[in-house]
């Protein structure tokens, strides 16, 4: 079995997408499959397309089902699709979805977002991670918050510094960004902030393994995003027994679970971080609630989860 596995942005890009095709391309060679990444179709021969984004993958899908009509396509959904593209009425990515043989969902949750006609051909394949060796060994002093990945509206990047500086009295604290800004105005807002805010270090996109080893000497990590499919900097840092505080959205629930404490609604996470520093929170307990859920995104668990849904569609 031949699978052209596509990204809408080219493979060399430091993007969600991109970093998701190789790693399941990398699953699949791994299972034996004669598995390749394309930004896009590549016109070569495949019996299997798996399309990332509705709706920005779906010129893929139609070029692959023009060429190859026998061939199957499975379109995986991402958060901007779950939580934007499709739900404001994206027609090619509406399209996308009838047409697919199956469609992938990083959690159940979201199989009730798609449109009745399609949901029975939908499947929950949750993502895992490259090993990580690196474990948590945070700075005693000052207090580290770690802000991991490229700045983008949705992630609301700077929730964190802006909450900050609001609080002189925090002192002994510093906010840590780590991501590259993919354009002009995220980068003057970093740059902005680490001249007129001493506790900010803004660190831009580093190589993964220096990114990971920041992240693990952070005391905390925080994710602040209004929309995610499940992000990989929050499933690192359970990784490496990081204490994480997410935004309450259906991504990082997904991730972290129902029962987690560690979450914020909106407008809430000067509260959440004034009650962390200054009344002392169990961030232990909230490394093993996350720990005890790492079982569902094992390497394992989705390499079985890709290989049982192509022998299904062979």
């Amino acid at each position: 079995m031949k699978v052209c596995v596509a990204s809408p942005y080219p493979l060399s890009e430091l993007k969600g997408n991109s970093v998701t095709t190789d790693r399941i391309v990398a699953i699949l060679r791994e299972g034996g499959v004669d598995a390749r990444g394309s930004h896009g179709y590549d016109n070569e021969p495949a019996d299997v397309l798996i399309s990332l984004h509705a709706v920005k993958g779906a010129p893929a899908v139609f070029d692959f089902q023009q060429k190859l009509p026998k061939g199957k396509v499975i379109v995986l959904l991402t958060g901007t699709d779950i939580y934007q593209g499709l739900p404001e009425g994206s027609q090619i990515g509406h399209d996308a979805l009838r047409a697919a043989d199956r469609i992938v969902v990083p959690q159940e949750a979201v199989i009730r977002r798609l449109p009745e006609e399609v949901r029975e051909n939908a499947l929950v394949i949750r993502a895992s991670l490259d090993p990580i060796s690196i474990k948590a060994a945070p700075i005693l002093s000052p207090f580290v918050i770690s802000v991991v990945g490229h700045p983008r509206p949705v992630k609301r990047p700077f929730l964190t510094i802006e909450t900050v500086a609001r609080h002189p009295e925090w002192r002994d604290l510093e906010v840590w960004q780590i991501g590259q800004a993919l354009d002009e105005e995220s980068r003057k807002t970093a740059e902005s902030w680490a001249q007129k805010e001493k506790r900010y270090r803004w660190l831009g996109g580093l190589p993964r393994e220096e990114s990971l080893a920041r992240c693990a000497a952070s005391s905390l990590t925080i994710n602040s995003s209004v929309l995610e499919g499940g992000a990989n900097a929050v499933l690192e840092a359970m990784t490496m027994g990081v204490p994480v505080l997410a935004s309450r959205i259906e991504g990082n629930v997904g991730l972290l679970g129902e029962g987690y404490p560690g979450y914020f609604d909106e407008g809430e996470l000067g509260d959440a971080l004034q009650i962390i520093l200054e009344k002392g929170v169990d961030l232990g307990d909230w490394v093993r609630l996350a720990s005890e859920r790492l079982g569902l995104f094992s390497r394992e668990s989705e390499s079985t989860s890709w290989l049982e849904l192509l022998a299904k569609l062979n």
